[in-house]
């Protein structure tokens, strides 16, 4: 600041030196040293405020004020720089211009300037202030734009066709970037993994745990068998490398595509669905805490058998707790009424566009709040769906 000053009394030694001089260079000296008195008590002021009685009143409004916070603070350095004004008129008046307060006039006159360039100044801050807060938007849009490239690189499009099983899921984005993700991968033999979660945040810090999950799982996928064993990696993993405390609902299951039995763990998830052929339901909630809290948290392993024409529906909080104008939340009877509403033949894509049709007709125009994440395994019937059960047996399992 001690050296910035002189600058600053530069451009208005000049305006003034133009304004009132008659007599060359000595209107422009003089002008410019009246100038630097003011830059100096000014900027003095202004540092002492800015240091020590802004961050007091941040304190004592942050609760009370809230947005109003920012004119306040407008409105105190408005009354600082003028005071200031004055009290650089005093020193000059009292030192080395006795006659520069010496009239009523004058007194106005500095008064009138006063208020000019410090309505000027106010207008070069906030404008100042704009750019700032336009930029960090721009910041904030390409960090969103970010996680959604990073989120959608780990979402699988293709899915496996499976002997006797179709399986599919869909995640619908919101404007903000959830951790959602789900993924199909194969465990070897005639097994293969289903696995959906939940990352607790948003932007790029939620999407880069995603990615992690994903990695850990994919990486167990071969030589772990139990589902249980592989939440207690993954959650080791969480506690332990990320730098700040992050979590995740995870539901994992184990599907033996020959015996049609699915085993499962659940880490804090909404409970997955079982839609039994006979018009029955089974939860799927056996497990233990959300991935990433407890250090040697213990899961829990359960199994169950599937059937022919049995449906199996996993989603996130995104599809439960879609809130419609009045606040009220989709819910999991909705849910399950959405999907005993549609025909059992039904392939598993259109069984989660008949459950994302309800979501949306609930929501009646309103953007969800957070992603929403379907993935639907459907156990074909070779009675009901011959055609569907062949072209299922016939097609080739993709690389892992």
């Amino acid at each position: 600041m001690l050296w910035m000053m002189p600058l600053w009394a530069i451009p208005f030694g000049l305006f003034f030196g133009t304004l009132f001089g008659a007599n060359g260079l000595a209107a422009y000296r003089d002008a410019y040293e009246v100038s630097l008195v003011y830059s100096y008590t000014i900027g003095i002021l202004l540092w002492v405020t800015d240091s020590f009685v802004a961050p007091r009143l941040r304190l004592e409004l942050a609760n009370t004020v809230g947005k109003q916070g920012f004119w306040v603070h407008g409105l105190l350095y408005a009354g600082v720089a003028i005071f200031g004004s004055f009290l650089a008129a005093a020193i000059l008046h009292f030192t080395i211009s006795p006659s520069f307060l010496g009239t009523p006039r004058e007194f106005v006159m500095v008064g009138l300037f006063a208020l000019l360039f410090t309505a000027l100044i106010s207008g070069v801050v906030y404008a100042m202030v704009f750019y700032r807060h336009a930029i960090d938007r721009v910041r904030s849009e390409q960090e969103l734009n970010l996680a959604r490239r990073i989120q959608r690189s780990f979402l699988l499009t293709q899915f496996p066709a499976l002997p006797g099983l179709e399986v599919h899921a869909v995640n619908v984005s919101s404007k903000q970037v959830s951790g959602d993700f789900y993924d199909v991968v194969p465990a070897g033999g005639d097994a293969f993994l289903l696995a959906i979660a939940d990352v607790a945040g948003k932007g790029v810090p939620a999407a880069l745990l995603t990615s992690m999950l994903q990695a850990s799982l994919r990486t167990q996928a071969h030589t772990t068998p139990s589902v249980a064993q592989m939440l207690c990696n993954i959650n080791h993993l969480i506690y332990r490398s990320t730098a700040v405390q992050q979590f995740a609902t995870f539901f994992l299951a184990r599907i033996d595509e020959r015996a049609l039995r699915l085993s499962y763990s659940n880490a804090g998830h909404n409970y997955p669905v079982v839609f039994r052929a006979s018009g029955s339901m089974v939860e799927l909630a056996r497990g233990g805490t959300m991935v990433g809290i407890l250090e040697d948290a213990a899961y829990e392993e359960d199994a169950i058998d599937l059937a022919p024409g049995d449906r199996v529906v996993f989603y996130t909080d995104g599809i439960s707790e879609a809130a419609n104008a009045a606040g009220e939340l989709f819910g999991e009877e909705r849910l399950h009424a959405a999907v005993r509403a549609l025909p059992l033949g039904l392939a598993a894509r259109d069984v989660i566009e008949g459950i994302l049709a309800a979501v949306r007709a609930h929501l009646d125009g309103i953007e969800p709040g957070d992603d929403m994440t379907l993935m639907v395994l459907r156990v074909l019937d070779p009675v009901a769906d011959p055609g569907g059960a062949a072209a299922a047996a016939a097609a080739p399992h993709p690389p892992s």
